[in-house]
């Protein structure tokens, strides 16, 4: 079982060297792209969308072997590098319904959101409870159509509080948190539970985040 026959959605904030040998050793099949940025299908932006992409479909013996890599792959980039503006969460509703238009199974996102750049209004963690952000409204949406919604919890580790990020907050999305190779969380890894009454246990899942070969 190499993910064959699933559509695969990957939002993330660029997808640069999609010739390197992990994506053309067996030829990854990306059926679509588009930035929703630039609402162009050149896909810009940094190496973060391809080091994600590589581990979910990456193959090359030896190397590097993603547990999908025959699946059939869609890209969106939808995050506006470096700053962090309210259009990020806009971009990935819209790459949600672009998404689902094409009749993707999963959305897997290494993306969240709670702090923005002035003039932007920011969240705080007791917005973490499913139902404020709208890219949480919507994640949740697109499970309701269908599709496996897996994103990552985030990269504010242990606080007073929880130190999700929306969509992580979810109760139909699939949060992933991160741990070493000894099984331990990664101290970047952010934690729940939502603020939500009765409160819910985040990340739902928990995997390899730290050192990482991609």
């Amino acid at each position: 079982i190499y993910g064959q026959g699933v559509l695969i959605a990957s939002f993330d904030a660029g997808f640069s060297n999609l010739t390197h040998e992990i994506f053309t050793t067996f030829p990854m099949k990306i059926k679509s792209r588009y930035d929703f940025q630039t609402h162009s299908t050149t896909l810009t932006g940094h190496s973060h969308g391809t080091a994600t992409l590589s581990l979910v479909g990456g193959y090359k013996p030896g190397q590097l072997i993603g547990p999908a890599f025959m699946s059939d792959f869609i890209l969106a980039r939808t995050e506006v590098d470096p700053n962090e503006v309210t259009a990020e969460m806009d971009n990935w509703i819209a790459a949600a319904h672009w998404a689902d238009s094409l009749g993707a199974d999963v959305i897997t996102s290494s993306l969240g959101y709670i702090d923005f750049d002035p003039p932007y209004s920011s969240y705080t963690w007791q917005d973490m409870n499913g139902n404020t952000m709208p890219i949480t409204i919507a994640a949740d949406l697109a499970v309701n159509k269908g599709i496996v919604v897996s994103n990552s919890a985030g990269n504010n580790g242990s606080g007073p509080q929880n130190t999700l990020g929306g969509p992580a907050d979810g109760d139909s999305v699939l949060t992933i948190g991160a741990v070493t190779s000894t099984g331990t969380r990664s101290s970047f890894s952010s934690v729940g539970p939502t603020t939500d009454v009765p409160a819910r246990i985040k990340p739902d899942i928990m995997a390899m985040g730290s050192n990482n070969r991609v």
